[in-house]
C-alpha cells in the first residue's frame, strides 16, 4: 500500500467511522485502518450525550450542562453547534438506511430520558430508536416483562425486582415470562445476537409474535432484550407493537451490542457507498515522522508488516481499554506516535477512594487544540497533519458523564472535516503532506 491516499483514519469504532463518513463526503479518498470491530460491537444502540454533571448530578437538558464543562473538555473545544452537525450527520445517515435515532422532548425542548436495561436499572441517553416512545413508559399500568428460555443474560424477575426501586415504576403491576428459544438445541448459552439473527430468519417474526401475543394480552407495555432484528431498519419492532396491540421497548442490554450493531450496519453500508477503503485485522505499530508531520503509519496484518501513507490522518483509537493509550510505570503514552500524557506525578493521585469520582487516570487522554490537532507537553502543536477523536481525547471521563457516543460522534465528524480540508490542501497545491507518491 505504498500508494498515497488522501485520508487514513485509524479505529473503526463510532468516532473512527464518523471521521471516515466526514472526508469521504468532503469528496476525500478514505482508508480505514480497523484492528477490530470497534466500540459498537458492544454499544446500546442510544447516544449518550452528556448524562451527568462534573459534581454527579443528573442532567435534564445536556445542552445546557455544556456549558459548564471545563475549557479543555472536548464538547468545550468544539462548542455546540458542531456537536450538534456531527449529531445530524449521525441521524441523517441512519435514518437514510432505516435506522431513525431521535432525542426526548420536553416542553418543546430534547432532553435525555432514562431507558430500561436487562439489568432493572434506567440509563440516562439521549439519541435512541424512534420504535421508543419515554411517554410509553411513563402511562404503562401493566407491563410484560419477557425473556428467552436459554437465554441467561436477562432475567424477567430480576429486572421487576429492580425497576421496583424507582418511584415512576413501583406502582406498576408486573407479569414475568419467558418465551421459548427458536433453537431446537443450543450447544451453548445463548447471546442477544443470537437471538436477533434467529428473529430475522424465515420464521423468525411468527415465533415472536405467536410467542408473545397471548402473554401480552390485557398488558401496555413489553420490555424484551434487543433481539428484534440485528440489522439497520428491521421492522420486527414495529410488527410486534402492531401484533400486540400495545408498545415493545427494548431494554438496553449487555454486550454483544446489538443495537450498536444497528448503527453499525447503517454507517457501514454508507461508508461503503461513498467508496471507503477498509482494511480489517490490521494493527498500527508505529509511525514515520518529520518536521512536525506524519509522513507514514507502520501496520502489521496477517502475518506481514507494511508502511501505507497519507495527507492527512485522523487517530480514533480509543482509550486505555481500547489500547489507544498505555500505561506504563509512572507515566501513560499515547500508542501509536509515543506522545506523553498528562498525569499526576505521584501514582498514589492517579486514583481517589470514591470509585465513582473524578478518577485522574479516567481522563488521560491526548490533549488538542480546537481543531483536534495534538499538543506536547508544553502545549505546542505536535502534529500538523493528525486528528484525534473519541474515547483517545484527554479531560473527559465518558463512563462517569455518561458522554462516550456524543464525544465520539462530534469528535469524529469534525476530526474528518479537519482532515479532508487539510488533504484537499495538499493535493491542490501538489503537496504530499506526508512526503509519499502523489
Amino acid at each position: 500500500m505504498s500508494r498515497t491516499t488522501d485520508v487514513i483514519v485509524v479505529g473503526s469504532g463510532l468516532g473512527g467511522l464518523m471521521a471516515a463518513l466526514a472526508a469521504a463526503r468532503q469528496g476525500r479518498e478514505v482508508r480505514i485502518i480497523s484492528e477490530g470491530t470497534g466500540c459498537l460491537a458492544i454499544g446500546t444502540g442510544c447516544v449518550d450525550l452528556l448524562g451527568y454533571a462534573p459534581d454527579g448530578a443528573s442532567v435534564e437538558d445536556p445542552w445546557a450542562a455544556m456549558t459548564e464543562l471545563a475549557p479543555a473538555h472536548p464538547y468545550s473545544l468544539l462548542g455546540a453547534e458542531k456537536v450538534r452537525a456531527g449529531l445530524d450527520a449521525l441521524t441523517e445517515t441512519t435514518a437514510k438506511h432505516g435506522l431513525v435515532l431521535r432525542p426526548a422532548s420536553r416542553d418543546g425542548k430534547p432532553c435525555n430520558t432514562r431507558v430500561p436495561t436487562i439489568m432493572g436499572t434506567l440509563k440516562p441517553t439521549y439519541l435512541m430508536p424512534d420504535t421508543f416512545e419515554p411517554d410509553d413508559l411513563g402511562k404503562a399500568k401493566r407491563v410484560l416483562v419477557a425473556s428467552v428460555m436459554g437465554f441467561r443474560d436477562c432475567r424477567p424477575a430480576l429486572v421487576i425486582d429492580q425497576l421496583r426501586r424507582y418511584p415512576d415504576w413501583a406502582g406498576k403491576e408486573y407479569f414475568p415470562c419467558l418465551i421459548p428459544t427458536p433453537f431446537d438445541d443450543a450447544h451453548r448459552a445463548l447471546n442477544a445476537l443470537d437471538l436477533a439473527r434467529a428473529a430475522e430468519r424465515p420464521g423468525g417474526s411468527e415465533w415472536l409474535i405467536g410467542s408473545l401475543k397471548e402473554r401480552a394480552e390485557g398488558c401496555d407495555l413489553v420490555l424484551m432484550p434487543p433481539i428484534c432484528g440485528r440489522h439497520a431498519g428491521s421492522p420486527l419492532t414495529r410488527e410486534l407493537r402492531e401484533a400486540l396491540g400495545c408498545p415493545v421497548v427494548e431494554m438496553l442490554s449487555i454486550p454483544p451490542g446489538v443495537g450498536g450493531l444497528r448503527i453499525r450496519d447503517a454507517l457501514m453500508r454508507e461508508l461503503a457507498a461513498l467508496g471507503v477503503e477498509l482494511v480489517e485485522n490490521a494493527n498500527v505499530i508505529g509511525a514515520g515522522v518529520a518536521e512536525g508531520k506524519c509522513l507514514s503509519l507502520d501496520i502489521s496484518s496477517t502475518g506481514r508488516s507494511y508502511s501505507t501513507k497519507a495527507r492527512a490522518y485522523v487517530l480514533a483509537t480509543g482509550g486505555i481499554l481500547g489500547g489507544g493509550v498505555l500505561l506504563e510505570p509512572g507515566r501513560a503514552i499515547e500508542r501509536v506516535f509515543g506522545l506523553d500524557l498528562a498525569l499526576p506525578a505521584d501514582v498514589a493521585d492517579w486514583t481517589e477512594p470514591e470509585i465513582f469520582g473524578n478518577q485522574a487516570v479516567s481522563k488521560v487522554g491526548v490533549r488538542v487544540d480546537d481543531k483536534l490537532r495534538p499538543l506536547d507537553a508544553n502545549g505546542a502543536l505536535a502534529l500538523e497533519n493528525v486528528f484525534f477523536a473519541g474515547r483517545t481525547l484527554a479531560a473527559h471521563d465518558p463512563a462517569v458523564e455518561k458522554s462516550g457516543y456524543g464525544v465520539a460522534v462530534a469528535t469524529g465528524w469534525q476530526a474528518g472535516l479537519a482532515a479532508a480540508e487539510l488533504a484537499g490542501a495538499a493535493r491542490h497545491t501538489g503537496e504530499a503532506a506526508t512526503g509519499g507518491e502523489q
